[in-house]
């Protein structure tokens, strides 16, 4: 089952009371399904949750039963709700304010008489036009629509409550989206998805930990890396101090932690100074090393890189 019909799922099983919730979200559903005019009243889905609620919404708010048909494709499902009788359409727009020969839909700001309202309505909407992105995916919620005027009330509604979506054209349609995580966490709240919210907010822990992990390791590897190459040199510029001149031209502390770097190749800078016979820090080890090394870089100078020899 995914997120998404899931999260349709909890929307249409909140329960209404007030005569007005019932109102605005039945007003969402219908003028955002497939056709809300004089010649159609339908919405088509895939989701059974959503067909029920389209039905009962039409009825509780304006007395007209709506038709049902199932259909079955590849295995799944697809309800199409409709009101059939010419009359019972004209009756439905009337209910909420729409003339019979609008040419243009608009929001008929006059059935949302307050915020809770506009909230039942919002959610009435994404029933019906609304899509989600599995948050386990990534981050995506959109309203998607037919009709431009429409769309722009819709984001200047939403901008009522949240922050203003963002909106783009595709193929056709109107998109009026939220591609943060916040966001979405917002409007999930606002709709009354309390479980796909939580649901949202696990996934994203989970992947900020993955991330921080993934930092971690990447960072440790990185230093690991960067270690193993420092004594590699460490070592190159041993072996040539020894080819020319041996290590017996050092004086006794240079020679000591030469000897121990030779034998002990995997040892931190702190490791090595911790090993030595009157123990030093790590940055004493590391002042040490950069002797050796400019030792190393007088014979590399005057031609004599046992290395290449």
């Amino acid at each position: 089952m995914s997120f998404g019909y899931q999260l349709k799922r909890e929307l249409s099983s909140i329960k209404l009371c007030l005569p007005e919730l019932i109102l605005g979200q039945a007003y969402g559903i219908l003028l955002f399904g497939k056709s809300f005019s004089a010649q159609s009243i339908s919405i088509q889905t895939e989701n059974e949750h959503v067909a029920d609620a389209y039905a009962q919404l039409l009825e509780a708010s304006t007395g007209v039963k709506a038709r049902m048909d199932v259909s079955a494709r590849d295995a799944q499902r697809a309800y199409t709700v409709f009101v059939e009788d010419a009359a019972d359409r004209q009756r439905v727009l009337a209910r909420f304010g729409h003339e019979t020969k609008e040419v243009t839909l608009r929001i008929g700001r006059a059935n949302l008489e307050d915020e809770e309202s506009m909230k039942a309505f919002l959610r009435g909407a994404f029933l019906a036009c609304g899509n989600v992105t599995d948050p386990q995916k990534g981050y995506h919620i959109e309203y998607v629509l037919p009709h431009y005027k429409l769309s722009r009330d819709l984001q200047y509604l939403i901008g009522e409550l949240l922050d203003k979506p963002k909106d783009t054209v595709r193929r056709g349609q109107y998109v009026l989206y939220y591609k943060e995580s916040e966001h979405i966490e917002d409007l999930l709240t606002m709709l009354g998805a309390v479980n796909a919210s939580l649901q949202l907010m696990e996934v994203k822990v989970v992947k900020d930990m993955r991330n921080r992990i993934n930092r971690t390791t990447n960072c440790e590897t990185a230093n690991i890396s960067k270690t193993v190459n420092a004594a590699q040199q460490h070592i190159r510029d041993i072996r040539l101090i020894m080819k020319h001149g041996g290590l017996e031209q050092l004086d006794e502390p240079l020679r000591e932690l030469a000897e121990l770097r030779l034998r002990e190749p995997d040892l931190s800078l702190k490791e090595l100074g911790e090993s030595l016979s009157e123990p030093i820090s790590r940055s004493g080890v590391n002042h040490r090393l950069h002797k050796l090394g400019r030792i190393a870089e007088e014979y590399r100078e005057r031609g004599g890189d046992g290395e290449h020899a």
